[in-house]
């Protein structure tokens, strides 16, 4: 699988042109690894091997300041998201533009995390901040560079987290271009979307769909949305089987680890 993307991201024609956020990277390789990256987590939920694909676009390009930001983002290492987060409050004093409404929505993230770690009960404080900044420069980002399916992607998140399913969901069908359809993580999430509203039977028919595209059992993506609309719908044996082979594929996928620390919760509390 991983072989077939690297191929794909590859082959990709540089020359083609497409509404996208032009980085201050200086080697074309870099890039492709960090677009690489992205396609790993979010369309696949390989958080793993994202995590090497990030490691490699900077090993290459070590001045590449937005690839570090997402790499702090992703590491579990406490002292490096320290550290990187360091870099990018220096750094981004360089970014300008668009590019620096990016850095500051990644440079909130990476903060929130550190603090959640560090001093949990002011987390909630800078999450608010941090869903401000994102709601209000992803909200710029996406509208003028509508290919940037995972900058698309994470404000449709922020939305979601602000308010609710159904706005989120109003804003997708705005917002998603006609080759967006069928990206798995629109798609997932959309599902994920609809069942908290009730409409399993439809979430249902796009996570088939989302498995349909994805084609490859070894990829956990589908195994997370099928977790998380039966957990919706309380089929807590079927969300189990599910989440334990999405977990089994990729331990390092958060939305995986967290569908099973509630699965496996609500499971328990159920067998007393």
């Amino acid at each position: 699988m991983l072989s077939w993307v690297v191929m794909y991201v590859f082959a990709c024609n540089p020359k083609e042109k497409t509404h996208k956020l032009d980085l201050s990277v200086a080697n074309s390789t870099a890039l492709d690894y960090y677009n690489l990256g992205w396609q790993q987590i979010m369309d696949y939920g390989q958080y793993g091997a994202a995590e090497a694909s990030y490691r490699k676009a900077i090993g290459i390009d070590p001045n590449f300041l937005i690839g570090k930001s997402v790499l702090a983002r992703l590491t579990l290492d406490l002292g490096e998201r320290l550290s990187l987060y360091k870099e990018l409050q220096i750094g981004k004093e360089v970014l300008t533009g668009d590019e620096r409404l990016l850095i500051e929505v990644y440079s909130a993230f990476v903060k929130l995390t550190n603090v959640r770690e560090q001093t949990p009960e002011k987390a909630k404080d800078i999450l608010n901040k941090a869903l401000g900044v994102a709601k209000k420069n992803l909200g710029i980002i996406v509208r003028k560079y509508p290919d940037e399916v995972y900058l698309k992607s994470e404000y449709i998140e922020i939305l979601h987290a602000l308010y609710g399913a159904r706005p989120a969901l109003d804003s997708l069908e705005k917002l998603r271009t006609p080759d967006q359809k069928r990206n798995p993580f629109l798609l997932g999430y959309q599902a994920s979307m609809e069942a908290e509203l009730g409409l399993f039977d439809l979430a249902l028919l796009r996570a088939d769909l989302l498995e349909s595209i994805i084609s490859d059992a070894s990829v956990p993506k589908s195994y997370a949305v099928y977790a998380d609309i039966y957990l919706k719908m309380d089929s807590l044996e079927k969300a189990k089987q599910y989440v334990d082979k999405g977990f089994a594929l990729d331990k390092r996928n958060l939305d995986i680890s967290r569908l099973k620390t509630k699965i496996d919760t609500k499971l328990q509390s159920t067998a007393h």
